[in-house]
């Protein structure tokens, strides 16, 4: 069997392909590694901004629109990941639940009375 120029250079170019792909298979990155720091950080940001923040303070639109968007990325991810991937996450124990730390009654004053009977 003869084999020709351009045949030989497709049987070459046919191994390198595959011989690239077993070596991607191959491969083992530590992407799972990176994620975990990189969201460790992401927390510990997250709570030390918490904690500093009062309630009552203003915050200028480009904070407040990176905030935003930081909480709809990490949601998204976190969706993911945990219903296409099927990956169990169970709800973190925080000090601090806001759905729950509401009082269950509020001190009226006399302008809250006055408000209230009009």
């Amino acid at each position: 069997m003869q084999i020709n120029e351009s045949k030989l250079k497709q049987i070459i170019a046919e191994e390198m392909a595959a011989l690239e792909d077993k070596q991607q298979l191959d491969h083992v990155d530590e992407e799972g590694g990176m994620a975990k720091s990189q969201l460790y950080n992401l927390a510990k940001y997250a709570i030390m901004l918490h904690d500093a923040l009062e309630d009552e303070q203003q915050l200028e639109g480009w904070v407040q629109s990176k905030i935003t968007l930081a909480t709809d990325y990490i949601g998204k991810v976190k969706h993911y990941l945990e219903y296409e991937l099927g990956l169990k996450m169970e709800e973190p124990d925080l000090a601090v639940d806001y759905e729950e730390s509401e009082p269950d009654e509020y001190d009226l004053d006399d302008e809250d009375d006055y408000l209230m009977e009009t």
